[in-house]
């Protein structure tokens, strides 16, 4: 049986995403609380003004927002944008932002799917009242743009678990293998997984790592060595746990 985590063990940290500006627009907290409470229904509570930053509480947590008015440093996006599968033009379309708005949680409880939700809402407020390209997570190593992460929560819905938002699932072919990796499941105080020396396609991994990471937090669960996981009751993939390959610390190596 794998162990479930009590949420009262779970470290609050800080979880943070930056909208990349077209132009040095100002923070527009007026429009941008108008559209969190239409579209989320959130009550926005003591709100704060402090040089660019604006501070308030949503559903007991505070939220941060900070313009900035520069671009994120090119040799991030740049670096990031190395492995951006779903933006392959990311280095480009944005090499000429003018401006960024930070967007944090710095206080509250526990809950990380919970203050992950309230992230994405605010971004996706922030996309839709700002002239913005796109959204920058560097601690998950993603960058997406402003469409596909509107759509991501349009079609999947606000209340349901983000993984294409909140993790970064990386895929390799090294020496005609193909490997993939969670980047992200940390933020949730779970461990990282890892497909090592697959026949499996890149596809297929992804997607296996996707449902396995979903189960693992839906369930808030953690894999156990020697325990197996799959998406039918005949799938039997063994887990095993050991020093990460292409992620620091150790991860669990489903044999898929």
């Amino acid at each position: 049986m794998a162990v479930k985590n009590e949420s009262d063990s779970k470290e609050n940290s800080i979880v943070l995403a930056m909208v990349m500006l077209q132009t040095i627009e100002v923070f527009n907290f007026g429009a941008f609380k108008k559209d969190l409470i239409n579209y989320y229904n959130y009550n926005i509570r003591d709100k704060s003004d402090k040089d660019d930053t604006v501070t308030f509480q949503v559903e007991g947590e505070t939220v941060a927002i900070m313009f900035m008015p520069f671009p994120i440093p090119e040799g991030d996006i740049e670096a990031t944008s190395k492995y951006a599968y779903n933006w392959k033009t990311a280095a480009d379309d944005l090499k000429d932002h003018k401006a960024h708005i930070v967007i944090s949680l710095i206080w509250g409880g526990n809950d990380a799917k919970k203050r992950f939700k309230i992230l994405t809402s605010a971004v996706c407020s922030i996309l839709r009242t700002h002239k913005a390209s796109g959204v920058y997570v560097g601690a998950q190593s993603l960058l997406i743009p402003k469409q596909q992460y509107i759509n991501e929560v349009k079609n999947r819905g606000i209340d349901e678990l983000l993984l294409n938002l909140w993790i970064y699932f990386g895929m390799r072919t090294i020496n005609e293998k193909n490997y993939g990796y969670t980047y992200g499941l940390s933020a949730f105080n779970k461990k990282e997984l890892e497909i090592l020396h697959s026949e499996k396609s890149l596809r297929e991994i992804r997607e296996f790592l996707y449902n396995m990471a979903h189960y693992v937090l839906d369930a808030d669960i953690e894999f156990e060595t020697g325990q197996t996981c799959g998406v039918s009751e005949n799938e039997r993939i063994k887990i095993t746990l050991s020093k990460g390959y292409f992620v620091k610390g150790e991860t669990f190596k489903l044999a898929y």
